[in-house]
Formats: structure tokens, C-alpha cells, sequence
């Protein structure tokens, strides 16, 4: 059995030890350590689950996302997990859904299951090892969930990947540049170039594509300085006019105490000068930006002088 910290159980029956260790195992380890009869019993009643050939864990655990990854490092030592469950490894969170997928050497033969995809595209020649198991680098991974992504699914991936700090936009800029084929190579590089255009997040930029964009939205500035006193600020968004600032992310990107005491602390200065806050959260603009609109435009006409008052 390979090298596994914190493996609890080893010395009680089979059942209950993978219950209580979220991980993968081959036949040969459970055999050797355990017995086949049970192994085969286990499966027999459904709380063993094999995942792979010759690769089980489990019941409980079989969907977690290192453990499938871990048996596909098991069943295809060679091969590299990327797309949407290496970005699931990178950040601790569910992008994986569907599909898992695999790159290899051209010519390597491999006969997965319904939930694998094998792409042999040439195996990437750096790789890294979030929870321990073999991936693509973060920006080949988030290139390859783009590649491989569900019609419609590819872009929201990417934000989130760049939002989660996966990688750069610069970092996956270079990783396009050195990949041959990239299907919607144009878009990608559409968005991605948003970055150099000022923007500061992946929340801003789709902000500025899909939410608030268009005709009613012309006289925000965005990336806008402010002087107030002595403080100089930025704003994501700006209207002078109505002395309404937009701010973007929240608190899952400003994520430190220090971080959000420093926007609480802008706030209340730009109140002092007759500045209105308004943030939106990352979970604001892409699960609701017909809300997000509406609400900074009700928001905009409220601030406005009226046509009589002029």
C-alpha cells in the first residue's frame, strides 16, 4: 500500500477502514492487506465501489473529487487529471460536474469508463499535486476545462477559475500562446484581454461584458480615481454625477479582517463626502444580473437631480 498520512483502521476489518479513509486503493493493496473474500463481499453489498478497474473506495467517498482523482493517478499512472476536477483540486471546490478528464502521451491506450474522457494531446511536461494528486499546472487546467467545457459552460469556468486565483490572466495568456489548437481561441483571448484594458478581477470583467453594460450604463467610469481629503481611492465603478461608487467581489475576495476593515473604512469617508457605496458580491452578478441592474439603476435615478430641479 502506498505512503498515506493519517490512515485510521488499518488493523480492523476492510469495510470500516475505507468508510473512515477518503481515499483510493487498488485490488492489490485491499487483497494483500485485507482478503478477497472481503473485498467481494464489500461490493456485493454496495459499500464498496469500484471505481476503476482494479481501483475501489468507499461508498461514501466515491464521488469526492480527490479520491476519483487519486484512483485515476492509480488505474493511468502516466496520464495527468486537468479541466474541471484539477480546478476542483486547486481550489477546494466544486467545479467538477459530468466528465473527469485525463491528458496523455499520443498512443497511450486506455479504455475508461463512461465518467473519463482520455485526450491524448501530448502529456503536459510540468504538472502539480493538489491533494496529492497528479494534475496538469493550474493555467493548463483551466485552459483544458475551456477546451473540454459543456456549449455555454466554458467562460463562467474561466471566471470563476481567475476569480479563485487558479492562476493569472497573464499565466493563462502564455499557456494559450504555447498550445497549437484551442477551440474559441478568439473569444478567450477576448476576455482575457479585458485585463489589459484596466480591469482588475475576473468579477469586473463580467460585470463590464454582461451585466452592466450598454447605453444606460455610459456615464459609469470604470477603474475611476476619487480624491477625498487626503485619501486617494479607486473606484470599480463610478458615477460622478450622482457621486455613486460601485464596488465589486466582497467579502469572499477581500477575505482578510484587515482587508475588509479598509473598505469599511473608505466607505465611511467617501459617505463623509456625500459618496453612496454600492457592492456587489460575486454570487450578485453571475446568479442574478437582472437584479444587479435593475437595483443600481433605481439606485442612479433616486441620486439624480430631477429635470425640474435644475
Amino acid at each position: 500500500m502506498r505512503p498515506i498520512a493519517g490512515l485510521t483502521g488499518l488493523n480492523g476489518p476492510l469495510v470500516p477502514f475505507l468508510d473512515a479513509n477518503p481515499h483510493a486503493f487498488t485490488r492489490a493493496d485491499l487483497v494483500t492487506r485485507w482478503s478477497r473474500r472481503q473485498l467481494d463481499a464489500g461490493l456485493h453489498a454496495d459499500v464498496i465501489v469500484r471505481l476503476l478497474p482494479g481501483v475501489y473506495c468507499g461508498t461514501p467517498h466515491a464521488q469526492e473529487g480527490w479520491v476519483r482523482g487519486e484512483a485515476l493517478n492509480l488505474w493511468a499512472p502516466r496520464a495527468l487529471v486537468t479541466g474541471a476536477l484539477a480546478l476542483d483540486l486547486y481550489a477546494g471546490t466544486a467545479f467538477a460536474a459530468g466528465h473527469v478528464d485525463l491528458v496523455t502521451n499520443n498512443g497511450d491506450t486506455l479504455h475508461p469508463p463512461d465518467w473519463v474522457r482520455v485526450h491524448q494531446i501530448g502529456r503536459a511536461l510540468a504538472s502539480g499535486m493538489p491533494r496529492s494528486v497528479s494534475c496538469t499546472v493550474p493555467e493548463r487546467a483551466v485552459l483544458d476545462a475551456w477546451r473540454f467545457a459543456p456549449p455555454g459552460r466554458g467562460e463562467g469556468l474561466v471566471y470563476e477559475a481567475l476569480w479563485r486565483r487558479i492562476c493569472t490572466p497573464t499565466q493563462l495568456t502564455r499557456e494559450i500562446a504555447r498550445a497549437p489548437r484551442v477551440p474559441g481561441r478568439r473569444s478567450l483571448l477576448r476576455l482575457l484581454a479585458d485585463f489589459d484594458d484596466g480591469a482588475t478581477s475576473p468579477l469586473e470583467v463580467r460585470a463590464r461584458r454582461e451585466v452592466f453594460a450598454g447605453v444606460r450604463f455610459r456615464e459609469f467610469e470604470w477603474q475611476a480615481e476619487l480624491r477625498v481629503g487626503h485619501r486617494r481611492a479607486m473606484a470599480d465603478m463610478l458615477h460622478r454625477v450622482a457621486m455613486l461608487v460601485v464596488e465589486l467581489d466582497g467579502k469572499r475576495y477581500h477575505s482578510t479582517g484587515d482587508a475588509l476593515a479598509s473598505d469599511r473604512e473608505r466607505d465611511v469617508d467617501l459617505a463623509a463626502a456625500g459618496f453612496l457605496t454600492v457592492r456587489f458580491s460575486w454570487a450578485d452578478v453571475t446568479r442574478r444580473p437582472h437584479w444587479c441592474r435593475e437595483r443600481l439603476l433605481a439606485i442612479l435615478a433616486a441620486r439624480l437631480p430631477s429635470a425640474g430641479s435644475r
